[in-house]
């Protein structure tokens, strides 16, 4: 008898395929509930899903949001560039691995669903006391986003 031995680190990451089912997830919300229902439930994931990075935000403050999209972006594949002027960060987006993957996939997809980023953003920003903004494209799959302390 063979014992293969195998950890989560040996897979390929898969984290793309749950862009599709986000994506089919907005346009059920958007049908049922409209645009207010998509920002409830993503203010809601955000809070649950995001508590570790709330903490790192409100210790680190711009560092920790730098860190958190590099991990991000470099294991996703986007192209993107950051730029920290101390109290100001920017990400820009050229190509979003989500919507980029949704394309690729002949994926279902809807102009609402880079609600994802700003909204997520925005409710982990604001409970760690940071101001963001965010200039996005759905449909190019590019966006421009912007970090600075809350005063």
């Amino acid at each position: 008898m063979k014992v293969m031995e195998r950890s989560a680190s040996d897979n390929q990451y898969l984290h793309k395929d749950f862009h599709g089912a986000l994506a089919y997830a907005i346009c059920y919300l958007d049908r049922r509930y409209g645009e207010q229902g998509i920002r409830e439930y993503l203010e809601q994931t955000a809070i649950n899903a995001y508590k570790p990075l709330i903490e790192a935000v409100r210790k680190d403050g711009l560092a920790a949001i730098e860190s958190h999209f590099k991990k991000i972006f470099e294991i996703e594949g986007g192209k993107f560039k950051l730029t920290n002027e101390g109290d100001y960060l920017t990400l820009t987006v050229s190509e979003c691995p989500a919507v980029c993957h949704l394309k690729k996939t002949n994926q279902l997809y809807s102009d609402k669903f880079c609600l994802t980023t700003v909204v997520v953003n925005e409710t982990v920003c604001r409970l760690a006391g940071i101001e963001t903004d965010c200039q996005y494209n759905t449909e190019k799959g590019c966006c421009e986003q912007r970090f600075w302390r809350a005063i």
